[in-house]
């Protein structure tokens, strides 16, 4: 063989080493993904190719990724030189268990099945702490569960929300055991361990051990063997989130619009994301690198290093010397180490207000099971010491002037910016910002009402300061806080109050009629009550409108300001129903002197006469000859302020078609 041959075959050789053959359509629809290596010559080149495979990993110069086969497609187009690699999620003899007492040794991976009885099974022995929640399904409709655990589970309460989620990526399992362990410590040691207790009793905890389970199972329901990165459609569910440059990405997947839903419908102020294939705890953000040549930096990233040193410090003290002891000491900044786009630590640090960090657990993704333990004791106190930072910060609750909850962005002066600050929650008003110790300036706004700012703020770390805020509402001529109508027979009584009032001189109460087509017809004036000039107080008001006709009316007030500008209220509606029955009532007042009203009232319309007749029978005088509609009627009597009648016992006389009726009164002069 020549020497020339020799060395042709060993570059043919290199060559399908470093370049093997394309990867054919039957790869991934089996596969799904691929899970390969490359170099780049300059860190600068993962700003492109972030955007079109899914980067795993980077030390140094070299990538790991994985694509599913578009993407792959997309990748040759830039003839790098790359490596296939077994996929991590494919390993033989895994330790399964498809019961929940093999589970709890916590040694071994649950099948599916036996993963959905235990998650059920949390909550059947602890219903008055633990509730699962069936968040919705993945592509092949598997379950994505919740379990949520506070002292009255069943009710909201003004606490802050926390979350713990795990195995977004189906082959990075070391997450998904642990977090079962960790909701059942949290649960059995409830009432007996005072830290445990403290938190449980304070907060509102949500934990998901698997966000991802087509792509764990995906070699199975009885095993894990086989797990893979994507979900079955073969989306990289890390890249699938809203993202603050890229915007909605175009194929939202179904576990990423059940994962949305869940944060969207909550306020969890701290989060965190469990992964594998690095140990790290990475921090905001992962859009931009906090160096070059972004510079870009969260305005609580000193707040966030502060946290994430004491999850990796605490690990390091209870953990071999080379565990999570990378990077800058176990931490890093995301977008530093490689930019994403698309991840759920963004999603909810940008639009959502809160605070998410991405912890990457082991550096083997589907860790061997006998070694699931020793990550536990690596783990566990850092999980708890996390979980209490929800407990510190500034907190307190926002109110109006009437101690309404108010929904109020709470904004911390020179430091925050429109991406940062974070809001009370609108059924309670509560709030807690987290933030690293020192004197601030925070300033609590509401749509109409008047910002307010609070001076030199003292936090300090490990500790919650209170600070509850009312709001005064934003200057108005009145602020009209209800308006109601009753009516007792005929008679309408309006009621209405008023939080305060400028320059009010009083109110104009209108009434009219209601149309077949419910609009208003023609406004009449039927009273004024006078208001309270200028009052932050709440006042009260009310006035009768009285022997109203049988039908359908609106009543409005008009606020009149001294200066002749008014405003209109909102219309309110009032239905006088038709009497059943004829009667006639007993006059008011009697004994009387010098007046007194008749009334009665009229099922149906017709000739109505009342008459007055003396102790003898005779008739002195008729006060109503005339038809009238159905309903209540009155008369005053004498209409003048003159009476011929001398005192004494006198009748007076209803007639009403066929019905008659005579009642007794006296004068007395």
């Amino acid at each position: 063989m020549s020497r020339y041959f020799c060395t042709l075959v060993f570059a043919i050789l290199i060559s399908l080493s470093v370049y093997p053959q394309n990867l054919d359509s039957e790869y991934f629809k089996k596969n799904i993904e691929v899970y390969f290596s490359f170099n780049v010559n300059s860190s600068e080149e993962l700003r492109e190719l972030t955007n079109v495979i899914s980067i795993d990993n980077v030390e140094g110069l070299k990538v790991y990724a994985y694509a599913n086969e578009n993407e792959f497609n997309q990748f040759l187009t830039y003839n790098y030189a790359y490596n296939i690699l077994t996929k991590p999620g494919i390993v033989e003899n895994v330790s399964m268990s498809n019961t929940i007492d093999g589970v709890n040794d916590w040694n071994t991976y649950p099948t599916y099945d036996a993963y959905i009885a235990m998650m059920n099974q949390f909550a059947a022995d602890y219903p008055s702490i633990c509730q699962v929640i069936d968040a919705g399904n993945s592509v092949m409709n598997r379950k994505i569960l919740f379990v949520k655990i506070s002292d009255n589970v069943n009710d909201k309460e003004a606490e802050p929300q926390f979350m713990y989620s795990s195995t977004m990526h189906g082959d990075e399992t070391t997450g998904y055991v642990l977090m079962l362990r960790l909701i059942d410590s949290l649960l059995s040691s409830y009432g007996t361990d005072a830290e445990i207790t403290d938190l449980v009793n304070n907060s509102e905890i949500w934990i998901n051990p698997l966000a991802n389970p087509d792509g764990t199972y995906h070699g199975g329901n009885n095993t894990v063997n086989g797990a893979i990165r994507y979900n079955q459609n073969g989306y990289d569910l890390n890249r699938n989130f809203p993202d603050p440059e890229n915007g909605v990405h175009p194929n939202q997947q179904p576990e990423t619009t059940v994962m949305k839903s869940i944060i969207d419908s909550n306020n969890f102020i701290l989060s965190a994301n469990f992964h594998g294939g690095a140990e790290v705890v990475n921090y905001a953000w992962d859009t931009w690198s906090n160096v070059y040549p972004d510079f870009i930096s969260h305005t609580d990233e000193d707040w966030f290093q502060f946290i994430s040193h004491e999850y990796a410090d605490t690990v390091q003290t209870h953990a071999p010397s080379n565990y999570m002891s990378g990077f800058d000491d176990g931490i890093t900044n995301g977008g530093a180490w490689y930019v994403i786009h698309g991840g759920r630590q963004d999603y909810l640090t940008y639009f959502r207000g809160g605070r998410e960090v991405t912890i990457e657990l082991s550096d083997i993704k589907l860790l061997p099971a006998n070694q699931l333990p020793a990550h536990w004791e690596y783990n566990k106190r850092s999980f708890i010491n996390y979980m209490q930072q929800t407990l510190y910060g500034i907190t307190g609750f926002v109110t109006d002037t009437l101690g309404n909850p108010l929904h109020s962005l709470i904004t911390i002066e020179n430091h925050d910016d429109d991406h940062t600050v974070v809001s009370s929650d609108s059924i309670s008003g509560f709030y807690r910002r987290m933030i690293l110790e020192g004197n601030y300036d925070i300033t609590f706004s509401a749509p109409d009402h008047l910002s307010k700012t609070m001076t030199n703020v003292l936090v300090t770390n490990y500790s919650s300061t209170v600070l509850n805020v009312s709001l005064v509402p934003d200057p108005v001529p009145v602020e009209l806080i209800s308006f109601s109508a009753n009516n007792i027979g005929s008679d309408v009584i309006l009621s209405w109050q008023t939080a305060t009032e400028i320059n009010n001189s009083g109110f104009e109460m209108q009434r009219s009629p209601m149309s077949k087509t419910r609009s208003q017809t023609d406004w009449i004036d039927i009273g004024f009550v006078p208001g309270f000039g200028t009052t932050t107080e709440v006042k009260s008001y009310s006035f009768i409108d009285k022997n109203i006709s049988a039908g359908e009316y609106q009543y409005r007030l008009k606020q009149i300001d001294f200066d002749g500008g008014f405003e209109y209220s909102n219309n309110i509606e009032v239905e006088i129903n038709s009497p059943s029955i004829f009667s006639l009532d007993q006059n008011y007042p009697n004994p009387f002197n010098p007046s007194t009203i008749f009334s009665w009232q009229l099922p149906v319309g017709g000739l109505v006469q009342l008459k007055i007749f003396n102790s003898l029978g005779e008739e002195i005088e008729t006060l109503v000859d005339e038809y009238q509609e159905a309903g209540v009627h009155s008369k005053l009597y004498p209409s003048g302020i003159n009476s011929t009648l001398s005192s004494g016992v006198y009748y007076y006389q209803l007639k009403a078609g066929e019905y008659s009726a005579v009642k007794k009164f006296i004068l007395m002069r």
